[in-house]
């Protein structure tokens, strides 16, 4: 029996710029972590990563038919308002092939009834931590069986869907082979590696734990055992980094932070070394964060999520206001600006938490930079399917779906004034993030690349001031109720915006759009 894994082209979102909201970044290395379990067991199998090598969905199908498989597999993606027309063209792959599809990954795993019965050519949708159940597919179709008692497995069954429940989880980490890495991330990207699986959190607007069918589930590899797939990489000449994509780098308490310790001390070991990690604020303390900046740490995306203690109540978060302060003061003191998480609009929020969070995000000191600046004052809760917050808003009835069984779900906020202050300023914001995304724009730079020319510079400081002031003007008319509700004013508010932002970008002659800047989002 012969597998093909695909990685299947994702395509540019207009509507939004994070490419790691729709899938965990730790995602990354799924087919990877799938294929070398298959080779490790006996089966023959490939990977073909149309996403990174930029091939079209219709190349797809060629790759299919020159690898001869027997079974293909997709990683499939959630590609906002692409994923119809992946859908489309798995579906004409698969009819017009014959081969049978199992697709797998956290889309499918939330959405398999849909999938399977929106897609005639699916023949399996594998739901959660996916490498065991694809091996036990394998063999039963390879020995002529019936997969239908496959835990894991969703797939149509007298013309209905039939879902079985969720595989255990593998609990020996270590046990699982290294993933195999595609030719396609080398050179120029930071190649993932996973740690650990799972979180011991359980924030309602994430959707890890449910991935894996248990509540507060963290799942980590021995120090030793990582040590040795860091070494193997760092081997190679072309990668100067490496970035830990599991969604918390620590585990729970003290022994989290022990680990994280061994960890450093194995690290420290591979001569220029650096790496990036993401955790909690309650996880950065200085003694293993000091250990971990010796071995190599530079750089570090910290789930802070909010400032008003209200909000953090209803997401779920378990974390405090202080805690995030003495994290941000702690990563600054060893000379690491992080990257925050932050939802500034939830569905629930008030005028008050808006103003907590801006007062927050100004003190300290993190609406300086226009990249993260036009993210972090709108960046409205994402709802996906598999979050505890779908459920919720799809129960009381707010939950707005395109149609039914839809991946993501809209909402209107329940304060008026900060539905307001969102339709004002989203637009605003949108309009700036396009504006850095086209190659013919002086915003075309973002942090991670190499530093802007001075008067780059000057116009991404100017503008960040500007969009800075006009949202705490708007929010203080709001909470002073002086923003007239006549008819066109968010309307003229987002023109004259635009025609403020483009008269300061036009007396800047001399602005130059760098070369060869790098994308952050490419990680994902």
């Amino acid at each position: 029996m012969k597998v093909l894994l695909l990685e299947h082209p994702r395509g540019r979102s207009s509507r939004h710029f994070n490419d790691v909201a729709h899938t965990p970044l730790s995602s990354s290395l799924i087919s990877g972590y799938i294929f070398s379990f298959l080779r490790n067991r006996g089966i023959e199998t490939e990977l073909a990563d149309c996403y990174r090598t930029n091939r079209s969905l219709a190349g797809m199908e060629k790759t299919v038919r020159e690898s001869g498989c027997d079974l293909v597999g997709v990683h499939l993606v959630y590609s906002w308002e692409n994923t119809g027309g992946v859908l489309t063209a798995l579906n004409e792959m698969g009819l017009r092939t014959e081969v049978p599809i199992v697709v797998y990954g956290f889309y499918p795993t939330f959405a398999c009834r849909t999938l399977l019965q929106a897609c005639p050519a699916l023949s399996y949708v594998i739901r959660g931590e996916p490498e065991v159940t694809f091996f036990r597919l394998c063999s039963v179709l390879r020995g002529g069986g019936d997969p239908e008692g496959v835990p894991g497995l969703a797939f149509r069954r007298n013309g209905a869907v039939v879902v079985n429940g969720q595989p255990e989880p593998i609990n020996d980490l270590d046990a699982l082979p290294f993933p195999h890495r595609t030719d396609a991330l080398l050179p120029g990207e930071t190649p993932t590696l996973l740690g650990s699986r799972g979180c011991y959190g359980n924030c309602r607007f994430c959707c890890i734990n449910n991935f894996y069918g248990l509540k507060q589930s963290w799942r980590g590899r021995s120090p030793a055992n990582i040590f040795e797939e860091v070494a193997t990489l760092s081997d190679h000449s072309l990668i100067p980094a490496i970035y830990f994509a599991d969604a918390n780098f620590f585990g729970p308490g003290r022994s989290g932070q022990e680990r994280g310790i061994k960890i450093a001390r194995l690290l420290k070991k591979i001569r220029g070394l650096t790496f990036g990690m993401e955790c909690r604020v309650n996880d950065i303390h200085e003694v293993s964060l000091r250990h971990l900046v010796e071995a190599g740490l530079r750089s570090v995306f910290l789930g802070v999520e909010s400032a008003s203690p209200r909000c953090l109540k209803r997401m779920g978060k378990g974390t405090t206001v202080g805690q995030a302060v003495r994290a941000l003061s702690l990563l600054r003191r060893h000379g690491i600006e992080p990257h925050i998480g932050f939802i500034m609009f939830d569905a629930d929020s008030d005028l008050r938490d808006i103003r907590v969070n801006f007062n927050f995000l100004q003190s300290q000191g993190l609406l300086s930079d226009l990249s993260k600046t036009v993210d972090l004052l709108y960046h409205p809760e994402i709802v996906l399917g598999g979050t505890d917050s779908y459920r919720e808003l799809q129960s009381v009835g707010r939950l707005k779906l395109s149609s039914p069984g839809d991946y993501q779900g809209g909402y209107g906020f329940r304060d008026s004034r900060v539905q307001y202050l969102s339709e004002c300023i989203a637009p605003l914001c949108h309009h700036l993030l396009e504006l850095m995304d086209r190659e013919d724009s002086p915003l075309y730079w973002r942090k991670g690349s190499s530093s802007p020319s001075n008067a780059a510079g000057d116009l991404l400081s100017v503008l960040n001031s500007w969009l800075v002031e006009r949202f705490g003007h708007l929010l203080a008319q709001l909470e002073a109720n002086e923003v007239p509700r006549t008819a066109g004013y968010r309307e003229r508010f987002l023109i004259n915006g635009i025609e403020t932002a483009a008269a300061m970008m036009r007396s800047e002659q001399t602005v130059q759009s760098p070369a060869g800047r790098g994308d952050p989002r490419a990680q994902s």
